[in-house]
């Protein structure tokens, strides 16, 4: 017998409470085990779960700082409604978070078989940061160098090479066309709500480009009452301890406005945002100014919220001086002598798309998505003679994916994916890439308590206008389990792959007296991830203290890796040239306590190794170590600060650095950063909605690089105000 609208008449009705003082949780995850039906809690912590059928259910009730709790309800007859209300205890450990990008579908993050770092937005907006690869480089096993995010040493550093790390923004691709690089400015930072960070080869859902991992952006869902948000920051940097590095004649200021505007009317939900930052840069030639606008708006069809549209539009501008590399570690903040001071980038990144998802009567989801990444990058200011870097990059995506339990213990997930991405540049004219790919994953309960296993698999087809074509197949195993005393096992093996990108294969340009050429038969570089962990949370006392620990050990093969390489003319090109091996082991420590104290740390050790040349692979720190404390100073009052430690990088490019054209490229040391904050509550001090954060970021001034001749940001302090009416 099909089941009719008429006939699923049942609904679940709640709230979703704190259980200390009864206040409403406002975005609490209400989800049926085993199906697709959900719901999320309203600012008065209210949800409504409709059209089920009659039948015993259990529900998973989530939200982050919480402990999540399993309850059953029944619903009897068919136009029942059933109340109920959830009661949820504090705890600030993720041991129980909600996260998406592991599956492409909702699941407990103790369901997860590989490794998952989670970020809240409120330990995005307590650093003050505007772009996201300033939340990466305090995520456990991650570092990012320049525009390069590693995740366990899949990636070093070299100059016009892809990301192999794919980047998401509400599902939406955001790897730019030609280079297929991230574009960190491109986010609406104020308006993300989560990030989720999956480490290790994420190919067999998601393609090229996650070679090493994904890194995926939500953003925030509007409540049912108007949330106006005004942020402003200014602050400078301090001049260097060094005369020599002095290049302004008082400390270089940077500041920034932010306003974003949702709310929910019904059906309706949109979201409004608009900034702009300025920052004159601790260099020279390096100043920037950048605007960006957000807006996202969502119309559900229907009573039973079954049929949802949402569209998005977010647009980055940049105006910035054309800093490349220093002069000479003497003149570390100051560009080369021959360059042109006056040269400067202006670029434009606009992302536009749309996602329709249906629920269907026997619980499957469809989601059908679509949109389009724009870049732009031009030079001015040029010299006579002198050659603009130019690009004009259009990736077009389009996905479908269809998600259902088959049965009680099986769960599939399916898709078809196109991508297109054409480039127009003065170094290679204008030039196509095309992926046609499916994908499909199944996760099963065999029968064993708390065991889910996940078989998987992506084919994708790459052809680039003129280049060879691939077939590439990415497949995926892996299994959890939850073991009766509480201690969650993982273990996955998958493939990851990265197409070369438009720019790897045909640029054609001299650059600093090197000349690049172009190379058409490059091929797709691999990698197959293995890993084993575990996690657990423990109770420390009777009341919401925990202690979350986590423990993976893991081992990434690479092979057919890109670099900048000497072809016998002595030209660079980019070629297949490297095997290499990244094994090592991370462990996590995290905790919070009812009294307000909290502390958390990850160690992770590496040895990477280059299994071609038989050396250790170039731009890889062996250890990171990051920690971060919380000390509550008054009722009030917050201090945290953050400590970031990369051992010394053993391996450079010497290849590179043999040309001489960058002066002192040798110059590193190991990096030790710390940054200090006080976040001020002045709704509970004075009454207002304000929260002050007095910020110093690199607190002790130390000096560094992550890569060749580029001084990294020296101490730079700051306050920031937030007002939320």
């Amino acid at each position: 017998m099909a089941w009719s609208h008429e006939t699923l008449a049942g609904t679940i009705r709640g709230r979703v409470i704190d259980s200390l003082d009864a206040i409403p949780l406002y975005g609490a995850t209400i989800r049926i085990e085993g199906m697709q039906l959900g719901a999320r809690s309203n600012a008065d912590g209210n949800f409504s779960i409709q059209a089920i059928k009659p039948g015993n259910y259990r529900l998973l009730i989530s939200y982050v700082g919480y402990k999540s709790v399993n309850i059953s309800v029944a619903i009897p007859t068919d136009n029942s409604t059933v109340n109920i209300t959830i009661s949820l205890l504090r705890k600030d450990v993720n041991s129980n978070a909600i996260i998406v990008s592991a599956g492409k579908r909702t699941q407990s993050i103790q369901e997860v078989p590989v490794s998952v770092a989670l970020l809240d937005q409120q330990s995005i907006q307590q650093r003050n940061v505007n772009r996201i690869d300033e939340v990466l480089r305090y995520v456990s096993g991650v570092n990012v160098a320049r525009d390069q995010v590693s995740i366990r040493g899949s990636s070093g550093f070299a100059l016009g090479i892809g990301s192999r790390v794919a980047l998401l923004l509400d599902g939406f691709p955001m790897l730019s066309a030609d280079n297929g690089d991230m574009k960190f400015d491109a986010l609406p930072m104020p308006e993300i709500q989560r990030v989720e960070v999956v480490k290790g080869a994420g190919s067999a859902l998601y393609g090229t480009g996650a070679l090493g991992g994904v890194v995926s952006l939500f953003t925030r869902t509007p409540a049912d009452t108007a949330r106006i948000m005004i942020r402003s920051y200014a602050g400078v940097y301090t001049q260097p301890a060094f005369d020599q590095w002095v290049v302004h004649d008082a400390p270089p200021p940077l500041y920034g406005l932010d306003i974003s505007y949702s709310q929910r009317f019904d059906n309706l939900e949109f979201t409004l945002l608009g900034g702009t930052r300025y920052d004159k840069s601790y260099r020279l030639t390096d100043q920037s100014r950048r605007y960006n606008a957000f807006s996202k708006i969502s119309y559900t069809f229907d009573e039973h919220a079954r049929t949802t549209l949402t569209g998005i539009i977010n647009v980055a501008h940049e105006d910035k001086g054309d800093w490349v590399f220093w002069n000479s570690l003497d003149s570390a903040t100051r560009p080369p002598t021959s360059s042109n001071p006056d040269r400067m980038t202006l670029s434009s990144k606009a992302m536009m798309g749309f996602n329709l998802r249906h629920l269907f009567n026997d619980n499957g989801i469809l989601n059908i998505r679509s949109g389009i990444f724009l870049t732009d990058f031009d030079n001015y200011n040029l010299l006579p003679n002198e050659e603009a870097v130019a690009s004009n990059a259009q990736s077009f995506n389009s996905e479908i994916q269809y998600s259902r339990s088959l049965f009680s213990d099986v769960f599939l997930t399916t898709g078809l994916n196109v991508i297109v991405n054409r480039v127009e540049a003065p170094i290679y004219g204008t030039k196509q890439q095309r992926f046609i790919s499916g994908y499909a994953q199944t996760e099963i309960k065999p029968g064993i308590e708390g065991l889910i296993m996940t078989i998987g698999g992506r084919v994708d087809h790459e052809q680039t206008e003129d280049a060879d074509q691939h077939f590439v197949i990415s497949p995926k195993i892996a299994g959890s389990w939850i073991a009766p005393f509480g201690v969650q096992f993982r273990a996955s093996v998958g493939r990851g792959f990265r197409a070369a990108t438009v720019a790897e294969r045909y640029a054609a340009l001299r650059f600093q007296g090197i000349t690049v050429q172009p190379n058409l038969s490059i091929r797709p570089e691999y990698s197959i991830s293995y890993e084993v962990g575990a996690s657990t949370a423990l109770p420390l006392s009777e009341s919401a203290d925990m202690l979350l620990m986590d423990i993976a050990v893991f081992n990434n093969a690479m092979d057919d890796l890109v670099e900048p390489s000497f072809t016998v003319t002595g030209n660079v090109q980019f070629l297949n040239v490297t095997a290499a091996r990244v094994r090592g082991i991370e462990i996590g420590l995290r905790t919070q306590l009812s009294n307000g104290f909290g502390i958390e740390t990850s160690l992770t050790y590496m040895d990477p190794v280059d299994l071609t040349l038989n050396q250790t692979l170039p731009y890889r720190s062996s250890i990171l170590w990051y920690s971060r404390l919380s000390i509550p100073i008054f009722e009030h009052i917050q201090f945290q600060t953050d400590y970031r430690y990369l051992s010394r990088v053993e391996l450079i490019d010497a290849r590179i650095a043999a040309l001489g054209f960058i002066a002192d490229a040798d110059a590193r040391v190991a990096i030790h950063v710390c940054d200090m904050r006080l976040i001020m509550n002045m709704q509970s001090m004075i009454g207002t909605p304000l929260t002050l954060t007095l910020n110093a970021k690199n607190v002790f001034d130390y000096y560094y690089s992550e890569i060749m001749g580029n001084l990294a940001p020296n101490r730079q302090l700051s306050i920031q105000g937030e007002i939320l009416l």
